[in-house]
């Protein structure tokens, strides 16, 4: 399977409370915060976590 990035969508949601979720369903990436400022730099630190995960298990498996 083969993604493009520009395929991958993020998903910005107001909750009713008055705080936002951003979400991205493709990459199982998801964050929280109480503007939507908040909830961008959680999402950044997120999907930084989400590829450096990503990254150390390719390099795992081709170094075998």
């Amino acid at each position: 399977m083969s993604v493009k990035i520009r395929d991958i969508k993020t998903k910005v949601i107001k909750e009713d409370n008055g705080s936002y979720s951003i979400a991205c369903s493709a990459l199982g990436v998801y964050s929280t915060g109480k503007n939507q400022q908040d909830a961008k730099k959680n999402y950044l630190k997120a999907l930084e976590l989400h590829l450096s995960v990503l990254r150390e298990k390719a390099i795992e498996s081709i170094a075998i």
